[in-house]
């Protein structure tokens, strides 16, 4: 390898790092996801884990992960009789 295949391979890495850095830049936070949850939880009643994770693209381990972080917080989130979670 030459020197200026050496600079040319760095290059491509710092185009990748600054792009990847952009993409995690631009991720929601948290406390977001969290909002959202509440706000589907507010406006749908009783609803699904499943149908949460449809309305917001996440999966149903993310949504369950969420809803253990609003119980964290004091939000009163029940299951209901069929699986469906609303709030209390």
């Amino acid at each position: 390898m030459t020197k200026s295949d050496l600079e040319a391979i760095v290059e491509d890495l710092e185009c990748t790092l600054m792009y990847l850095e952009t993409r995690l830049a631009a991720k929601p936070k948290a406390a977001g996801r969290k909002s959202e949850v509440l706000a589907i939880l507010h406006s749908a009643g009783h609803i699904s884990v499943a149908a949460i994770a449809i309305r917001l693209d996440i999966s149903a381990r993310n949504v369950s992960s969420q809803l253990t972080y609003l119980r964290r917080d004091g939000h009163g989130i029940a299951t209901d009789s069929l699986g469906r979670k609303f709030l209390e």
